[in-house]
């Protein structure tokens, strides 16, 4: 059965989104490309294929052929799985932290920048501290999620609130499925 793919350039920018029946044994693979993408795809030799599910690693692939909406691409070599984790998908949503370690109490408002299977970067309403366990709300995942993160840095910005990033810690394995189908299906939509 076919699953979903994004097709990233050699920069690792999503470019398309594509269906595909993909074995990791296999050199040659078949892939269906939404015809709106086809002219997206086709301007670039060597693409990297990055599946949902974690079955099949990411690849990189040279295309071949085309025909209509379909794309033959060979394999070339894979590509390390942190390419799924750091697929970073603009997304604004307004949510709520709660401090683990941090010296504040109660809750406070936070508005992402994005976020990526692997963290997720934020403005916040207050001042933290790197290295500040905070557990975080991510309303964009099929069913919220309560996520614990680690406060990596304050990042530079012409914004009014500071900016942080911060990384998913002690992820469950049902939570980064939920993450990455999120983000997944953030970079599927934003390639339309």
């Amino acid at each position: 059965m076919p699953d979903n793919y994004l097709i990233l350039d050699s920069h690792g920018q999503p470019v398309a989104r594509c269906t595909a029946d993909v074995r990791p044994q296999q050199e040659i693979w078949t892939l269906t490309v939404d015809p709106r993408d086809m002219e997206k795809v086709l301007v670039h030799e060597y693409i990297q294929l990055v599946g949902a599910s974690a079955q099949v690693p990411p690849a990189e692939g040279k295309i071949l052929k085309s025909r209509g909406n379909r794309l033959q691409i060979q394999k070339l070599r894979s590509i390390g799985s942190e390419i799924r984790q750091n697929l970073r998908m603009p997304v604004r949503f307004d949510s709520y932290l709660y401090p683990v370690t941090g010296r504040w109490q109660g809750r406070r408002e936070i508005t992402s920048l994005d976020l990526s299977c692997g963290g997720i970067a934020f403005f916040c309403k207050g001042y933290l501290v790197t290295d500040e366990l905070v557990e975080v709300v991510v309303p964009v995942t099929t069913e919220p999620l309560i996520l614990r993160a680690r406060v990596l840095r304050q990042l530079p910005t012409g914004e009014d609130l500071p900016l942080y990033a911060a990384a998913f810690v002690d992820l469950t394995p049902g939570e980064e499925a939920m993450v990455r189908e999120a983000v997944f299906s953030l970079q599927i939509g934003s390639a339309d």
